[in-house]
């Protein structure tokens, strides 16, 4: 009876630590607690992309293909990372009407890759580091490299059935209304925050709800 006690006392104090941590404000988006310097990244952003290809392999090649490799790896930039997966769907949007797709990605057509920069432009912040601490709740707005309007906030989620109580995610949303227009914002959740590489900072995106471009 004695050992019972024990062992439920024990589960009962790990249980109550997992929660705590899970709504401290350090705890990441992607499920765990990232390690002092675990984040740090001694290369270049577009090298920290190549150093994952299962990810972002797709996504570095259009860079490169785009001539996009300086705006990427400028100082003090921040690169909101749309992964793989989401530049396939978007893919099976822009070649819907083809009988076939590009063979490669160095095939894509003119018109098609001045298209892909643009978005990829407008995944760039230039001069600022947009890191979890500096934002809060409230809206906050820069432009982007593709001439864009970028607005980042903090968004508390749910951990384990309780409401608001997981951890803070960044917001990225991109307005995509015509210019004249009343701004309309389309939004992705960052899942991997404050990632830093030798010239700025990573923010990677859901891939699940966020399609490349957000088209």
């Amino acid at each position: 009876m004695v050992h019972y006690m024990i062992k439920s006392i024990v589960l009962f104090i790990a249980l109550a630590t997992l929660f705590v941590s899970a709504c401290s404000d350090d705890y990441f988006a992607d499920g765990g607690i990232l390690p002092e310097n675990a984040g740090v990244f001694e290369g270049s952003t577009l090298e920290y992309l190549e150093s994952h290809p299962e990810t972002f392999d797709t996504l570095a090649t259009l860079i490169r293909l785009c001539g996009l490799e300086n705006a990427v790896n400028q100082e003090g930039n921040t690169f909101l990372a749309p992964k793989d997966y989401s530049i396939h769907n978007y893919f099976k949007l822009l070649f819907a009407e083809m009988d076939a797709w590009p063979a490669s990605l160095s095939d894509i057509g003119a018109d098609e890759l001045t298209e892909i920069e643009q978005n990829i432009r407008n995944y760039i912040i230039p001069d600022r580091k947009i890191i979890r601490s500096d934002l809060k709740t409230s809206y906050s707005y820069v432009p982007t490299y593709g001439g864009g309007k970028a607005r980042f906030n903090l968004v508390r989620e749910d951990y384990l059935g309780n409401v608001n109580m997981g951890a803070q995610a960044i917001m990225f949303s991109l307005n995509m209304a015509e210019e004249g227009q009343k701004e309309h914002y389309q939004s992705v959740r960052v899942v991997v925050s404050d990632l830093q590489s030798a010239n700025g900072v990573i923010q990677v995106l859901d891939s699940d709800t966020h399609i490349f471009g957000f088209n």
